[in-house]
């Protein structure tokens, strides 16, 4: 790899995830709220119960100006509107948000863009001065989209780098949240756009934003994002994405390419993506989880490979109501997330490619079959489609059972390392004892209720 400096997480090892706060009403001039800074703490207090105190990276979306997407590329206007009417401001609010995440084993930061650009954002008439935003091939700054009714503009990395507009505002950015103290950050949509005036090439924008990656890594942040960047030469995702429509207003001829021609422009330097796409089976093989991790959008790859999940999602179609969320938040903690974090401390040696599906063989015995949704160590199976035991932590002191369905009887538990066990279930507000049990030759007896999980420890 070009550059490799090992992050401050290992995200194939921690739960991390999107919290959407609020959007904005340009209309009313005012935020739509969603969750406050206040209900998301208790939201996170709820999250570090499911999940027994693990560590957690929750990155707050819409937490600026008066919502989701706004203000971008700038980040340093605290949406007010999330507040409480007796906090002194809002930045007082989201400070105490990210001090008392601690108390719950979570990391609160921010979800950011650094590739878009409004006509409204405050700095946009020096973005446009400075080349830092696409123009068109006379020089008029190129309207890619109308989105909530103002004008976006794609940010041409090399203007804003090398203007030093970027250092500028990512400054600003960590003197008024605690992104430093955090030291992860999510910036969404980072693909390469190119400028036709000055003509930039796929090479200049990638390497300029190396330089932004690596002037933020500089400053102890690690760096999650939205995509896996592999481009090429005047190419975006499909032909009716809004880059590829305006290379082609310029009179420019999309040349054909597949992006598994492409290099991995930012391997090294992003550990982790919300979509790990543009990748094959073989180079999930092939790159190590710790390197490089995420939710795969290859369906065949994520049943065999699993991924992690997004939380988010589940409050907006759910509600902030635990009763409503947690058994949806519980199901994909322990169906996803839970053989995530398994398989990958295990070393994957061997891909089997069928027509229906992917089967991959890791060390220490396990299998995982994704045409089955099955992983099985030495034969033993720990998790079919819906029901699974396995180890939360890599020392397998904790262990949770899972089922969607319901399952009582003899479930297997090969890597536990003691004979006798407390059982609690695991709720809202804490573990309920459960009563004690044996395990006698990696097997244990257990009566789960459908949508409920347990947790397993050694019997002092």
């Amino acid at each position: 790899m070009e550059f490799f400096k090992k992050p401050n997480y290992d995200y194939s090892q921690t739960l991390w995830m999107k919290m959407f706060l609020a959007r904005p009403d340009f209309e009313n001039n005012r935020s739509e709220v969603l969750i406050t800074f206040r209900q998301a703490l208790e939201i996170i207090r709820v999250i570090d119960n499911l999940t027994q105190g693990i560590t957690k990276i929750v990155y707050l979306v819409g937490w600026q100006g008066l919502g989701h997407d706004d203000c971008y590329p700038e980040m340093e206007k605290i949406n007010d509107y999330l507040k409480e009417p007796e906090d002194k401001s809002a930045r007082d609010a989201l400070w105490n948000l990210y001090e008392e995440a601690k108390k719950y084993n979570t990391v609160v930061s921010f979800h950011g863009n650094l590739a878009d650009a409004y006509s409204a954002t405050p700095c946009s008439a020096e973005l446009i001065a400075t080349d830092s935003v696409l123009k068109n091939k006379d020089g008029s700054p190129a309207v890619i989209e109308v989105f909530n009714g103002r004008d976006a503009y794609k940010v041409s990395y090399k203007g804003y780098y090398e203007s030093g507009l970027f250092k500028k505002n990512w400054d600003r950015f960590c003197e008024v949240t605690p992104v430093k103290e955090a030291g992860t950050v999510h910036l969404d949509n980072f693909c390469i756009a190119q400028n036709m005036n000055p003509y930039t090439s796929v090479e200049e924008e990638s390497e300029a934003r190396n330089k932004m990656l690596d002037y933020i890594i500089s400053l102890g942040i690690d760096i999650t994002t939205e995509y896996t960047y592999r481009e090429l030469e005047l190419r975006a995702d499909s032909p009716e994405h809004p880059i590829n429509k305006y290379y082609r207003a310029q009179g420019k001829t999309i040349p054909e390419g597949d992006w598994r021609n492409a290099p991995f422009h930012t391997l090294g330097r992003i550990p982790a993506s919300w979509w790990t796409s543009n990748m094959t089976a073989r180079e999930c093989m092939e790159i190590p989880p710790e390197i490089y991790s995420g939710h795969l959008t290859d369906k065949k790859q994520l049943a065999a490979f699993y991924g992690a999940m997004h939380g988010e999602d589940i409050w907006m179609d759910k509600s902030i109501d635990p009763k409503d969320w947690s058994g949806e938040f519980l199901y994909q903690f322990c169906t996803l997330q839970l053989p995530y974090f398994y398989l990958n401390r295990h070393k994957r040696l061997e891909l089997i490619t069928e027509d229906e599906g992917y089967i991959v063989r890791y060390s220490g015995g396990i299998i995982s079959n994704g045409i089955k949704s099955e992983i099985t160590k030495d034969g033993d199976v720990l998790k079919s489609g819906g029901d699974v035991l396995l180890p939360l932590d890599s020392e397998n002191n904790v262990f949770i059972a899972y089922s969607k369905e319901g399952k009582s009887g003899e479930w297997n538990i090969p890597d536990a390392g003691f004979e006798k066990a407390e059982i609690s279930e695991i709720t809202i507000e804490g573990n309920i004892p459960a009563g004690e049990t044996v395990i006698e030759n990696g097997r244990i007896n257990l009566d789960i209720r459908p949508g409920h999980a347990l947790a397993i420890r050694e019997k002092n």
